[in-house]
């Protein structure tokens, strides 16, 4: 028996940020005392039906998570996530492109734009319209959204207690998110937490090598993904961070290394999400 989502979708509009598509799923049934746990997602469109089966297949009785409240953030058409996702840097480091020059810089970050969206427009609204527990709240995010994810951790701790970042794009801006994580970790704590943030860090293992389908591609097309990929260094990336984070004090951040096996870029984040709605939402 599957338990009863309802879902809706729905535009809003931030006053600074512009237009969003929201994807909203929420229990069929009165909220506990405290409220329910609440997880935000980037890449709404995308990350949102595979959210939704999960809520509705693993938060049932006798299942491994409790119900809570899905809030996916889309767009209506297109997409702004370089603008969104991105930090705001003085200085934009082009990519080089393996077949030549180099790939095109896309739109200026304006990430802290859209965290205050989020923290100062969406999550009251979601708190309006939903029992939702504040002190149980979590950000998904894959590629550029799991470098959203990060920053939002190193600037703004305090915003989330559960982050999880999909393969982050750690080698952007020639390792920029390395120096906030730099920051982050010399910095003093001043504000008191019920608890250290969680963070889970995931990488799918192909994300820094050819997988084996891809052998059979054409030799300069194989070339071009190797060296791509090889100097994107997305797994090595991954992994010396997480290392380096590990190493801080617990009271600070509480970080776990997921590398998962035979995934790529593109499929990791189907594992990775269910990692962490079985970690935000467990009984």
């Amino acid at each position: 028996m599957y338990q009863h989502y309802p879902t809706r979708k729905e535009i809003f509009t931030s006053s600074t940020c512009g237009d969003y598509q929201l994807f909203i799923a929420w229990p069929d049934e009165p909220a506990p005392e405290q409220g329910w746990p609440v997880i935000y997602l980037l890449d709404g469109e995308v990350h949102f039906p595979v959210a939704e089966t999960l809520m509705r297949t693993l938060a049932r009785p006798r299942c491994c998570m409790t119900p809570g409240v899905v809030v996916a953030i889309g767009y209506l058409e297109g997409t702004l996530r370089e603008r969104d996702y991105r930090p705001a840097v003085a200085q934009r480091v082009p990519e080089p492109n393996p077949r030549g020059g180099y790939y095109p810089s896309g739109l200026a970050g304006q990430s802290e734009a859209f965290l205050a969206f989020i923290q100062h427009e969406l999550k009251p609204y979601i708190r309006q319209a939903f029992s939702v527990d504040p002190r149980r709240e979590a950000l998904f995010g894959h590629s550029y959204g799991g470098l959203f994810t990060l920053n939002t951790l190193f600037t703004c701790r305090h915003a989330f207690q559960h982050y999880y970042a999909s393969s982050p794009s750690v080698w952007w801006n020639e390792g920029y998110i390395n120096e906030i994580a730099t920051d982050f970790l010399q910095a003093e704590v001043t504000e008191e937490l019920s608890a250290a943030p969680v963070l889970f860090l995931s990488v799918g293992e192909w994300e820094q090598s050819l997988e084996r389908w891809e052998l059979a591609l054409p030799e300069v097309q194989r070339e071009a993904l190797r060296q791509h990929r090889r100097q994107r260094r997305m797994v090595d990336g991954v992994r010396e961070l997480s290392w380096r984070l590990q190493a801080a004090d617990r009271d600070k951040l509480d970080v776990s290394l997921f590398i998962h096996a035979g995934q790529s870029h593109q499929s990791v984040p189907l594992l990775s999400l269910q990692q962490a709605f079985m970690h935000h939402f467990q009984r």
